[in-house]
């Protein structure tokens, strides 16, 4: 997995109840803007990959499953209505980067 989507994911995770998984509207909306600037950005989104590294930190499997699919909708060019927001810094993928170095 690349080094910046597995920080995009850690950054996603943090402000997420993983208990409840996507339930909540603003749960949901960060995560989708997060990876439609993945997408964007030309990072490669493998809902199989992302369910599992969801799965390996505390995720319910169905929740996992819900990111992973929703990730793999979005990195394949499926148009997402994103509410409110942004959810992240504008050069949250800058941000991010730097984290790998």
């Amino acid at each position: 997995m690349p080094e910046l989507l597995e920080k995009a994911l850690e950054a996603i995770h943090r402000r997420t109840n993983v208990s409840t998984g996507l339930t909540h509207a603003n749960d949901m909306n960060a995560a989708k803007e997060m990876f439609k600037r993945l997408h964007e950005g030309g990072e490669i989104l493998l809902a199989e990959e992302i369910s599992a590294w969801a799965e390996m930190n505390g995720w319910e499997k169905k929740d996992a499953e819900q990111l992973g699919s929703l990730a793999q909708q979005i990195g394949m060019g499926k148009k997402v209505r994103i509410a409110d927001g942004p959810w992240w810094e504008d050069d949250i993928l800058d941000i991010l980067m730097k984290q790998t170095q």
